[in-house]
């Protein structure tokens, strides 16, 4: 028995338990750090994704807000727009209220999403309206209609530009002064109306249902069933997590109920902070998105934004939390247990094993390990040059496998021009064997098993073992370092080309010591008159500033702010000429902490020169319009001359002459009457000639207002006249539709005025008369016409046609002052337009106009 016991008293167990400690420990350890980290990253992303989730649903809850808003601003223009509200607007006649109230009928019937849709005129009294009662659309009768002009909304959607939706706060509905019950969330939504003449008309106003757009927000929840809240700018519920929370700042003293009161440090992160944000308060994940109803409506009146908001509390975190801890605590125990038996069973068999045995195998094992983990490859060659080892990065390099390497000489990774040189120094390295480079200075390179070669550089170290002296090889590829430097100097050469070739003059000067310049580019060279750059560098910079106080102002400026940009100093050659230039520069310290600084200087004297010219300019020009303005004085002077002084010698012959053939005619015979009618005739002649000159002298000194004018509508409305003026004549007029132009409304007026009166005119002894107006583009401007089939004009004497009293045709044939088409050319280039004409005796002529330049091509 005492034999049978000795084997066990002889086993090593202290060894067992020293090994069984150091695999067993080690591995635990990592095992708990494995575990911490997979349980961190758990942790971490669990929280990533609650965020991410968290934003996802505020995502969807803005843009199911933002899609129902969006809707509501559609129906609110569309209804504006509706052309029955354009046709009652036109006519006010009843069949027109009646369609118009059936159109907003069938709105209401058809969108079954407002509680009201009214049309209010501009005083605020409401033309239609229809109401949502038990599940349809009723329309109120009209002696029910309402005068709503002191309501809020009336008043903030009157004073809106067109195209713009007002949106009132969110709040429940209030009747008599009182919350309706049960609660009706909320939304009015108005738009003014504009007639064609561009007056406002009225407004359209929809009560938008509001409890639509909070059901559809509460079917909105986070990962962790949390809801979605709605707030307004002001922190109030709109939607929270209790209906006892909700509405709270509508009714008396429950305005403290609110979020901004609950959660009054979360309130300040989401009202301080950007538009849509997350952050942890106490535990607590906080998302939240800012709705900015401005952007969606156009407008800042009304509501000016709400806050959607969810929160995670810290108790549903923490549980998520708990819950990964568990199951990876229960992973670890199981895990120990594993590495307790496998640590025992190693350290039990590794134990027996001959410890030389081990020795020698860890040897190889790490020799060989460090070899292929090295990042340079390793050549190991014998004294005869026949390689004995490589790594792997060796088989990666050249392409060879290692048994195609092992035994074969270390020649065959050298080029062949190298290869002859190369066995005289390895011979030569071998007689004294020590740890230094090979070729140093020269540029080497090795050669693949595909023929290729790459650039090396090769260190050697002997190696001696009990058997034979060996040498190590260290080959690394130096082809990417190369590359590297290749592309410095090319950057380097074109810096240095760029810097030497610009035309503005680049320096480097020192702050500290003796403020010489440091480096200066040929531009600055020929800008100072220098002979060659290593002249100016030993000038001093304040030596060749004029005012020394400037200099120095720039370098404390320098100093302080670290920059400077476009600073003007007055400088000299070194030549001794004085010259302006702008200073650009920035402070920097090399390693060593001493300040320097890189500018640039720009020659500005023909800048400064310009600058003085376009001063004497202006001042020129100042000086010009004190004259036109007292040149325009003087012809309102004139003018007022004209109108009242002329007119009273005129009125007294006209009055005279027709006195004497009122009482006097049977004493006068034919001819006598012949001669005061022709008096008479022609002081109204000349009375017609001052009005003409008076419009034509206003024309130049009215002011110029552009605006969107629809020319075709205006070009009706003038002959529409005409035809008053003349019932009996039959004239076809047709006018291009939808011609819009900016330019001013009273003076184009007096265009078409002339031009289409003028049409019209000299179309009166043609048969089949015809007057068409319209547009077409060209070069980008769009050129208007006037065509007709009148009498014509002969077009050598179109030159004339523009000129003040110059007439084509006998005054008794057309009658005129020829003053027409001179105003019409002043006002046309008043617009910065141009008019000219084309015509034939007997066809017709046609007039054409622009009211701006063409576009420059």
């Amino acid at each position: 028995m005492r034999m049978a016991t000795r084997p066990q008293q002889a086993y090593p167990w202290l060894q067992f338990a020293l090994r069984f400690a150091l695999i067993w420990g080690p591995l635990s350890l990592l095992l708990a750090a494995v575990v911490w980290v997979l349980f961190k990253v758990q942790v971490d992303a669990a929280g990533a994704s609650i965020r991410n989730s968290e934003r996802h649903v505020l995502a969807l809850a803005s843009n199911t807000v933002s899609t129902e808003l969006s809707i509501l601003r559609g129906d609110t223009l569309y209804l504006a727009s509706v052309s029955s509200l354009r046709a009652w607007l036109d006519s006010g006649s009843a069949a027109a209220h009646a369609h118009l109230s059936a159109d907003f009928l069938a709105f209401a019937r058809d969108r079954g999403i407002y509680d009201q849709v009214r049309f209010l005129n501009a005083q605020g009294r409401e033309v239609v309206r229809v109401n949502w009662n038990r599940g349809k659309p009723v329309e109120v009768p009209s002696k029910a209609l309402q005068a709503k002009a002191g309501r809020y909304y009336v008043r903030d959607t009157l004073a809106l530009p067109a195209g713009h939706v007002y949106v009132s706060p969110f709040d429940l509905n209030v009747e008599h002064h009182a919350v309706q019950r049960p609660f009706k969330p909320m939304i009015r939504l108005g738009t003014p109306v504009f007639g064609p003449d561009g007056r406002k008309r009225g407004l359209v106003v929809l009560n938008y249902m509001g409890q639509r757009l909070l059901d559809q927000l509460r079917v909105i929840h986070g990962p962790n069933g949390e809801d979605v809240w709605l707030l307004n700018g002001r922190g109030d519920w709109l939607l929270g997590p209790q209906p006892k929370l909700e509405w709270g700042f509508m009714f008396p003293g429950r305005h403290n109920a609110r979020f901004s009161s609950d959660h009054p440090a979360a309130w300040r992160h989401i009202d301080s902070g950007p538009a849509q944000g997350q952050f942890v308060l106490d535990g607590d994940l906080y998302t939240y998105s800012r709705l900015p109803l401005s952007k969606i409506f156009g407008t800042d009146v009304g509501t000016r934004h709400w806050v959607l908001v969810s929160r995670v509390s810290h108790a549903a975190l923490a549980a998520d939390v708990a819950a990964y801890a568990r199951g990876l605590g229960t992973v670890f125990g199981v895990a120990v247990l594993l590495l307790a038996v496998a640590a025992a069973l190693i350290a039990y068999y590794g134990t027996r094993r001959r410890q030389s045995e081990l020795a020698v195998r860890a040897s190889e094992s790490l020799f060989r390990g460090l070899l292929d983990a090295a990042p340079d490859a390793f050549v190991i060659v014998d004294a005869s040059g026949c390689i004995t080892m490589v790594n792997e990065q060796t088989e990666r390099w050249f392409g060879y496998d290692r048994d195609e390497l092992i035994g074969q000489s270390v020649e065959m990774l050298v080029p062949e021009r190298y290869r002859e040189p190369h066995v005289g120094y390895r011979a030569g390295y071998l007689t004294e064997p020590k740890l230094r480079s090979m070729g140093a200075g020269l540029d080497l390179y090795a050669l693949r098993k595909d023929a290729s070669e790459f650039p090396v550089e090769i260190s050697l170290s002997p190696l001696r073992t009990g058997k034979e002296n060996l040498v190590i090889g260290i080959v690394r590829d130096i082809a990417a370092r190369k590359r590297i430097e290749e592309m410095r100097r090319v950057a380097e050469t074109q810096y240095r080309e760029l810097v030497e070739s610009l035309p503005i003059g680049i320096y480097r000067n020192s702050l500290s010591g003796n403020g010489h310049f440091l480096d200066v580019n040929p531009a600055m060279v020929d800008m100072f008159e220098a002979k060659s750059a290593n002249e100016l560098r030993e000038y001093r910079v304040k030596d060749l500033c004029c005012d020394v106080e400037a200099a120095s102002a720039l370098a404390d400026n320098l100093v302080k702010e670290g920059s400077v940009r476009g600073h003007e100093l007055r400088v000299r050659t070194l030549r001794g000429r004085e010259f302006d230039v702008s200073i650009s520069a920035v402070l920097k310290k090399d390693p060593s902490g001493r300040t320097y600084l890189d500018g640039i200087a720009e020659d500005i004297t023909a800048r400064k020169q310009s600058e003085a010219h376009i001063h004497s300019l202006n001042q020129a020009l100042r000086d010009r319009a004190t004259e036109l303005e007292a040149v325009n004085t003087e012809l309102e002077s004139f003018s007022y001359s004209v109108s009242h002084d002329l007119r009273a010698p005129l009125r007294s012959m006209d009055g005279f002459s027709r006195i004497l053939l009122d009482e006097y005619a049977e004493r006068l015979d034919d001819k006598g009457r012949d001669r005061l009618g022709r008096i008479r005739a022609a002081t109204q002649r000349m009375g017609v000639l001052i009005d003409d000159l008076l419009k034509l002298s206003r024309v130049s000194r009215v002011e110029l207002h552009r605006e969107a004018v629809d020319v075709s509508t205006m070009a009706r409305d003038v002959v529409q006249e005409l035809r008053k003026d003349e019932p009996d004549r039959d004239v076809e007029f047709s006018a291009q539709e939808g011609l819009m132009e900016a330019a001013d409304a009273r003076l184009l007026r007096v265009v078409l005025d002339n031009l289409l009166g003028n049409a019209w005119k000299y179309t009166g002894k043609t048969e089949g008369a015809g007057v068409e107006f319209g547009a077409y583009t060209e070069d980008g401007v769009q050129v208007f016409y006037v065509r007709d089939n009148g009498a014509g004009f002969d077009m050598t004497y179109a030159g004339k046609l523009f000129s003040a009293f110059q007439r084509l045709h006998d005054a008794g044939e057309f009658p005129g002052t020829g003053i027409g088409l001179a105003t019409v050319q002043r006002i046309i280039r008043k617009h910065g337009g141009r008019v000219w004409a084309e015509g034939e005796v007997g066809r017709g002529a046609s007039f054409y106009f622009t009211l701006q330049r063409a576009e420059a091509t």
